[in-house]
Order: C-alpha cells, then structure tokens, then sequence
C-alpha cells in the first residue's frame, strides 16, 4: 500500500487525539469518588458558626418578668477562633470572668460525629462533648461518666442565632444566649429634621450590641444622657389572644442625680433589620451595622 494521503493522516490524528482526551477525562472521573463522612461538613460548618460575642440578657429578662423560680443572672459569651481552636470566656455583665476554656474540633469516625475536646484555663483536660446534626441546628453531648464539673458543658446546642449552654452539674435550665450584632449609633441634640437650617451638637462613635447594651454620653448641659438597643426574642405573648411579634428596640434613657435611670421613650422595628432611629424633637438617635458614608448607593 502507498502512503497515507494529508487528509487520512490528519483524520488519523484526531481519533488518537479524541482517545486520548477520552482515557483522560475517564480518569479523571474515577477521581471525582472521594466523598467525605457527614462530620467531616459537619465540622467544617460548626468551626464558622461558633465564632462569635452572645448574651442571655433576653432570657434573664423574661426569667423575671415571667417570675421562674430559677431565674438565670445575665452571661456573656464570647468565642473566639484561635489557632487551631477557640478561646472561651464566660463573663458576667461587669467584665467578671466567669469561665476561661479551650475547645477544638475533630472527626471522630467511631462516634460517627465531630468531637470537641475541652479543657480549662490552666490546660487541664475537661470532659469532651460530641456534635451531631439535627434540624437547623448542631446539639452536643457528653458521656454520662464524666466527672461533675460546674465548669464543663454537659450540653450545647448551636443554631444560626442562638447558642444554648447547660452546665454539667447545673439543677436548672440551660444558659440560653443569643448572637449579638455590633452596631454604631450618633445622637443629634436638638433632634433636627425638615430641612430645617438650626444648628445642634452631634455626639458620635458610640457603639454597642443588641443584646441590652448601653452606650452613654454627656451632653453639653451636663446631662448623662444614652441609648440601649434590644434584640426581643419573645418567649410568651403579651397579652391573650394575640402573637406578639419579635423586635429589634432602640430606647433613650438618663441617669440622673439620685442614682436611677430614667427611659425617655422607645421605638421598634424588625429584628433583622440593621439600622434603627428614634426623634423625640430634642433629641434624634440613630443606630447602624453599616454607615451611610459607606454603604452602596441603591435607587
């Protein structure tokens, strides 16, 4: 036989290319096999929801308000990832640590979940817990034989929102926090609007959360003058035959002479939103997660 003509040769060509390319993409999908364990998703989700600052004030309200036997006194939690961990500092209101603990995760393939080994403030190991998935939530669990500790977590339950922590040895119910968000807020001193050209005094940087946190300042009268923002997460109706809705609440309060604290007025929006103001006609308040100096201008 002669020699293969141009086109044959180059037809040739391409069917060797077309297996080639063929073996290779088989290849590569006998490569795609490498589904991983639940818990190993599972701790990668649990690692970047922990992180956070929350508070139970919304509980320790209600706790009084609904006169439980029991009330649970306001905590403060704060979870901060460090290295290959966190770092955990249970507090009271008043900057008192309460608790200083190290957790990390791990996959624990014979438990089938994401284990999180604990340990306390001087390094000394305490009992670990086991993370498994439920319903829009993660819940935690230790064994039953671990040593009673006041200071090892018998229970922990993290949603997007909430943090619920149960104290092994604990009688009463759990430590139920909430996610806080920091915002910024500014008080115009009078409350100018209209358009009006009058002029006022702006007292500003003022930052606190929304879980009951309060931030003051002194006007130029000398009054002790501030703002208190309240996430309400409502655990009853406030009255029968109606559902009482959650939100977020921005109140003016003062401290005055004799030591009491007097609440100016009040006003709510929804929970989620991140911005929320006030206009008592001499003073306007408003509190914000982003600036309008630096927000995206929307039409």
């Amino acid at each position: 036989m002669t020699g293969q003509s141009p086109l044959s040769a180059l037809r040739s060509a391409a069917f060797t290319l077309i297996g080639l390319l063929s073996l290779a993409y088989a290849e590569q999908g006998f490569a795609q096999g490498q589904d991983t364990t639940p818990w190993n998703r599972d701790l990668q989700v649990i690692e970047v929801m922990l992180p956070g600052f929350y508070s139970n004030a919304n509980q320790a309200y209600f706790d009084g308000r609904r006169k439980v036997d029991s009330p649970q006194p306001r905590q403060n939690l704060l979870i901060e990832a460090a290295g290959d961990g966190f770092d955990i500092t249970l507090s009271a209101p008043d900057g008192t640590v309460m608790s200083n603990q190290r957790w990390s995760l791990a996959e624990d393939d014979h438990r089938r979940a994401v284990r999180m080994d604990i340990s306390d403030a001087d390094g000394t190991p305490l009992c670990p817990v086991w993370w498994t998935r439920d319903a829009a939530q993660f819940s935690a669990n230790s064994d039953t034989e671990c040593a009673e500790s006041m200071n090892s977590p018998n229970a922990l339950a993290l949603g997007e929102q909430q943090f619920w922590w149960t104290q092994r040895g604990a009688k009463d119910a759990a430590v139920k926090l909430h996610r806080a968000r920091q915002f910024t807020c500014y008080a115009d001193i009078p409350g100018v609007g209209g358009g009006r050209d009058i002029p006022y005094a702006r007292y500003d940087n003022l930052s606190l959360h929304d879980q009951g946190a309060e931030t003051w300042f002194v006007d130029k009268d000398g009054r002790n003058l501030g703002l208190r923002l309240f996430n309400v997460d409502w655990p009853i109706n406030n009255y029968d035959g109606y559902f009482t809705r959650d939100s977020l609440v921005i109140y003016v309060i003062e401290k005055l002479n004799d030591g009491s604290t007097k609440e100016h007025g009040y006003a709510f929006t929804m929970p989620e939103a991140n911005r929320i103001g006030i206009k008592l006609k001499w003073l306007l308040a408003s509190c914000f997660m982003i600036s309008g100096k630096v927000d995206t201008p929307t039409m």
